[in-house]
Order: C-alpha cells, then structure tokens, then sequence
C-alpha cells in the first residue's frame, strides 16, 4: 500500500513538475544585451539596487527573461526573483506588455518594438554570500541575483556590465574591465 502511494504521489509530482515546465517555452532571440546596476545614496536608503537590461529581439514573438532560483555552491534554492521590485518594460518611452510566466521568468510581448529596456529595482537586505545586502555606502551582490537571462537560450550569451555610483565611491569586480574602465 506504501509503495502504491509513493509511486502515485511521484507520478502526480512528475507530472504537475511538466505541466508546469510545458508552459515555459524558449525565449525569442535576444543580441545586444546590456546590463547597468545602478546603487547610489537613494537606492542605498531603500535597502535596493537598481538594474536595467537592454537588448534587441526581432519580431513579435515573446521574449522569455528568468532569474535562477538558486546560485552554485549555495546548495539551496533562493528563489532571487521574490526580491525583484517595480519590474517595468519599456521601447523607448513607451511601456510594453508583459505578465509574470512563473515564479521566476517574466514573459514580454514585443509588439514589434525592437529594443527593449527592463527596469526593475532588487532589494539587497540579506547578508549572505547567495544573497545582496547593501549598507549606506556598501552593496554586494551575484550576477544570479539581479542578471536576468532569456530561458532556454544558455548562459553562454554574450553582454556587457556598466555600474553606476556616487562619485568617490569604488567598485570592485571580478569582471574584466574594457577600455572605458
């Protein structure tokens, strides 16, 4: 009796675990994404970050943009898209539909808009090494927390990074730097 209801309670999981996988599709393509993570004395008051993504997508098929839910070596999930704020979309001044997909993954409609800029704010109140925590002049975080990706696209995509901050203020990376600093 056991095993027949652990057997169907995994069937029930696999299989409401694929329903749930089948509504995600790939995203369409993205190219020329940019990422800027702003974190000056306001957004230090907030306990936030700030990040906008940029890219270009042909047509009018959805773009798919997800966050992960865990980072590696973490060996938990974080579920880092609960801390994203005030998510907005954006082709120049005007705004472009989207909805929420899943827990992590936002699903945008172009409408024929070819650049696009998501906006979002990130809130940074968590002091561990998964997570983004920010003091008044101090704001640390992973790309996993705040970099979204266009699911089933891969990793491997390639983007910028600019930060933006007071004056006086430094960033360290471990990014490698361009010409421009």
């Amino acid at each position: 009796m056991l095993t027949s209801r652990l057997s169907s309670v995994a069937l029930l999981t696999a299989s409401l675990a694929s329903l749930g996988q089948a509504q995600i599709d790939a995203s369409a393509p993205i190219s020329d994404v940019a990422y800027v993570v702003r974190f000056d004395s306001a957004s230090a008051e907030a306990g936030t970050l700030h990040v906008d993504m940029r890219f270009k997508t042909p047509g009018t098929s959805p773009v798919l943009l997800s966050l992960p839910a865990w980072t590696p070596g973490a060996y938990e999930i974080s579920n880092f898209a609960r801390n994203v704020l005030e998510f907005r979309v954006t082709s120049g001044d005007r705004p472009v539909r989207w909805e929420k997909a899943d827990f992590d993954t936002w699903r945008i409609h172009p409408a024929g808009a070819q650049k696009m800029t998501v906006s979002f704010d990130y809130r940074a109140d968590s002091l561990d090494n998964a997570m983004a925590w920010s003091r008044p002049d101090f704001v640390m975080f992973n790309g996993t927390n705040v970099f979204l990706y266009p699911e089933g696209a891969g990793f491997d995509f390639p983007a910028t990074v600019t930060f933006s901050t007071e004056a006086g203020w430094n960033v360290v990376s471990g990014f490698a730097t361009n010409a421009q600093g």
